[in-house]
């Protein structure tokens, strides 16, 4: 078909094929959405249609993926509806690595087993997850996302500001998804695993070692073939080889199914502390923390996403409080009269400089603080520690009345670590101060199941 007069074949074949915009190219469809792939045009402008049904063949050929054996299975990304497959070791590996590999095959089997009873467990995460990204953060790429985790200064500052004005109306969703699944967030965000999903890690990371020994072998006896000159060897050793790292990364993939779900909360938490406003408290509407573990956790969630600027547990210094890894310790005191109401409940955190709780002691006051090391073997004076405060701050309020220290008053005091020397020497204090008074020492470490019992005589002699 010739042009009119007086127009080019470039001009022609132009109107035919009018250009598409560019982000149609882009992405290889047309701007109106047809759903087709956009054709292109020969060099000696052929017909659109005729291209398009080439590349269809072409695309029937080549892009078709083939389908999963029937043997495969659901898998422990079966939560998410994958497929795993058969435990089978390479057909043709030497008499010695085919055991070795077969018998860790077995060990596998076992732990899918194991790995399909914390099914509800791994979709409540993916839930999770999910929930945190639709409420705002799912339109952000990945890279993104880590570069507001990890980056400073002005330009991951200005990065922040765009991603918090994106989120628009979504931030206090969001703010509320964090607030009602803070446990489970904190739990994920710090790779504390529970003790099912440690020793299945554990023993997965046995087998997978299993796996790359017999890896190893095998690469031996191909270089061994190799200076042998026996290419049939060296063929079959390199198929053995090719299918055993194959088998190595779908089992670690499949590892990785119990813990992707960490990283992505470690780091969905890290960005949320960059995009999200504080949240305003008044410390006054904290009232009757009790002096456990659970009243620890009280605190922690009255206190979560808080200013860490104003209310400072030693973990961040400014931007939302976050509790996961708590280096300073938190303690609470109660103490109730004969007719078991409270005289004095109070919780303090370790340190000097805008800690929430009960205030520092004073330099002379009733009780008296000494040097004493710390967990990492630091010497220095122990005044600013939650437990001085805790009990300096109850012989301050009831001083040394008579009727007070004759009274039969219950006390208990938590704390979060162990007591130092100069807190177990201000407990035999208190204990000196008011004889009558009976004084229970508990030691709850976050990272244990239960708190710890110490009792009156175990803190007295610390």
């Amino acid at each position: 078909r010739h042009p009119p007069p007086g127009v080019t074949g470039a001009e022609s074949a132009a109107a035919r094929d009018p250009p598409t915009p560019r982000a149609a190219r882009d992405t290889g469809f047309h701007a109106a959405g047809a759903g087709r792939p956009r054709a292109r045009a020969s060099g000696g402008g052929a017909d659109a249609t005729g291209g398009a049904d080439c590349a269809a063949v072409g695309m029937g050929r080549q892009g078709k993926k083939r389908p999963r054996p029937a043997a495969w299975e659901e898998g422990p990304g079966g939560v998410n509806g994958e497929l795993r497959a058969p435990l089978e070791p390479p057909p043709k590996l030497p008499p010695t690595q085919a055991t070795a590999v077969g018998d860790a095959l077995e060990r596998w089997g076992r732990l899918r087993c194991r790995v399909d009873q914390l099914r509800t467990t791994l979709e409540q995460e993916d839930r999770l997850m999910q929930d945190i990204l639709d409420g705002g953060l799912g339109c952000e790429d990945r890279k993104t996302l880590r570069k507001l985790a990890s980056g400073a200064g002005e330009e991951a500052t200005e990065e922040a500001r765009q991603v918090a004005a994106a989120l628009g109306g979504e931030r206090d969703r969001l703010q509320e998804i964090l607030m009602r699944n803070q446990r489970e967030l904190l739990e994920l965000s710090t790779c504390s695993a529970t003790d099912e999903k440690k020793d299945l890690l554990q023993e997965m990371d046995a087998v997978l070692d299993e796996l790359r020994r017999a890896q190893d072998a095998v690469h031996s006896e191909l270089l061994c073939a190799k200076d042998r000159q026996e290419m049939a060897s060296v063929r079959a050793a390199g198929r053995s080889l090719n299918e055993l790292k194959a088998l190595t990364k779908r089992l670690d993939g499949e590892r990785k199914g119990l813990t992707k779900n960490s990283a992505l909360a470690s780091l969905l938490v890290t960005v949320c502390r960059r995009v999200l406003p504080v949240r305003h408290i008044n410390p006054r509407d904290l009232r009757e923390v009790s002096p456990s573990y659970e009243g620890y956790l009280q605190i922690l969630d009255f206190y979560f996403f808080s200013d860490a600027s104003l209310y400072c547990f030693g973990e961040h210094f400014s931007g939302p409080n976050w509790f996961t890894r708590l280096k300073r310790n938190i303690a609470i005191f109660m103490v109730c009269d004969s007719n078991e109401q409270i005289v004095y409940n109070a919780f303090a955190v370790s340190g000097e400089n805008k800690t929430p709780g009960a205030p520092p002691a004073p330099a002379v006051g009733p009780l008296v603080s000494i040097e004493a090391e710390d967990e990492h073997g630091r010497v220095f004076d122990r005044r600013h520690d939650a437990e001085f405060k805790l009990l300096t701050g109850f012989c301050l309020k009831v001083g040394d009345w008579e009727a007070t220290a004759q009274s039969a008053a219950t006390a208990k005091l938590w704390s979060k670590k162990p007591l130092c020397r100069s807190c177990a020497g201000a407990v035999r204090q208190v204990e000196g101060r008011f004889p009558r008074l009976r004084l229970e020492v508990i030691v709850g470490d976050p990272a244990s199941s239960e708190p710890r019992e110490v009792g009156r005589t175990d803190a007295s002699g610390a």
